[in-house]
C-alpha cells in the first residue's frame, strides 16, 4: 500500500510507521479533520464557505457584493433559540 498507484485506489495515503492502533490518520499527523477551518473552534467560530444568494450592500465597507461571488465567512452562534440557535456570518473583507 505504500506505492502511489495503491493511493489513488482508495483516494488515502497511509504512510509505513503508522499502524491501526495509533488511531486515525488525523491523529496521527496531530491535525483537526477541518484543518485550518476549525482555527478559531474553541471560541465557538467555524470558518465556512458562502456564496452570496443575491445582490447585497456590504455595511462595513460601503461596497456592493453580486450575487454568486464567494467568500470565507466566520459562523458563530449567538444566542440559543428553542428549535436551533440563532446564528452570525461575518464576511472576511478583502476588498
Amino acid at each position: 500500500m505504500s506505492t502511489l498507484s495503491a493511493a489513488r485506489a482508495d483516494n488515502f495515503y497511509y504512510p509505513p510507521e503508522w499502524t491501526p492502533d495509533q488511531g486515525s490518520l488525523n491523529k496521527f499527523q496531530g491535525q483537526h479533520p477541518l484543518r485550518e477551518r476549525a482555527k478559531k473552534l474553541g471560541e465557538g467560530i467555524l470558518i465556512i464557505r458562502f456564496e452570496m444568494p443575491y445582490n447585497i450592500w456590504c455595511g462595513g465597507c460601503n461596497s456592493m457584493i453580486a450575487k454568486g461571488v464567494r467568500f470565507n465567512a466566520e459562523k458563530k452562534q449567538v444566542a440559543e433559540n428553542w428549535q436551533e440557535g440563532f446564528r452570525t456570518l461575518n464576511k472576511q473583507n478583502s476588498v
